[in-house]
């Protein structure tokens, strides 16, 4: 009886200490028509954006999505549970009339309290001349992704990336171009006019929006992320 209730009391620690591991489950959208999406029940759209992505004539549109209910949820590999209110990009194709979702990634989009010093960090998203651009605006820096459609997939084509430290006055700007496979970086300082740049070769895969993971992770080249 003893060996009985230590196994009972071992199998129920270990589904706790699962539980507290595992992700969220996030709704598949895929699929779905437009419609649908915008009457969830359980998430609003953050963002939106209209455009002709496939160049085929007919409007699509890009959507951030919020959940409406803080969930528990990891913001890193390392970080404990915590309640946040996660975020979905969905890329959403007109085909013939019939708004559906082909796209969707639960990772790659920032929450509201990832901006630094920003009490709450909100994206932009674009869709100019068939591409797809996401943007941040942090207090002392920004961040942009653009994407173009290829092959039914949004695959990255440039980033860009600026940054100024408060307290030297110091700056650095990073274009990103990923079929040139290079990275144009400037560095110097607000009061001076005197620039550095350097062009550095990498020669890293573009990635597809599905399959980015969070922000900041991806080393592109030595100490440089997206």
């Amino acid at each position: 009886m003893e060996k009985r209730i230590l196994t009972l009391l071992f199998l129920g620690f270990w589904v706790l200490g699962n539980s507290q591991d595992s992700k969220p489950i996030y709704p598949n959208f895929v699929g779905q028509n437009l419609s649908s999406i915008e009457n969830n029940s359980d998430w609003k759209i953050l963002q939106k954006s209209s455009g002709d992505l496939n160049k085929d004539g007919l409007i699509d549109c890009a959507i951030i999505l919020e959940s409406k209910d803080s969930i528990p949820i990891k913001e890193c590999s390392d970080c404990k549970l915590l309640k946040n209110k996660p975020r979905i990009i969905l890329v959403v194709l007109n085909q013939n009339g019939n708004e559906t979702a082909i796209i969707q990634n639960n990772k790659f989009i920032a929450l509201g309290d990832q901006g630094g010093m920003l009490p709450y960090l909100e994206p932009e998203l674009s869709i100019e001349n068939g591409l797809l651009t996401i943007f941040y605006q942090f207090t002392r820096s920004n961040q942009s992704y653009t994407f173009e459609f290829d092959n039914n997939q949004m695959v990255i084509v440039k980033a860009e990336s600026n940054g100024v430290e408060s307290a030297s006055g110091n700056f650095e700007n990073d274009k990103y171009d990923f079929k040139k496979g290079e990275i144009i970086s400037k560095t110097g300082n607000i009061s001076q006019e005197k620039v550095l740049t350097e062009i550095i070769k990498f020669d890293a895969k573009p990635k597809s929006l599905s399959e980015f993971g969070e922000m900041s992770e991806w080393e592109v080249a030595e100490n440089k992320y997206l």
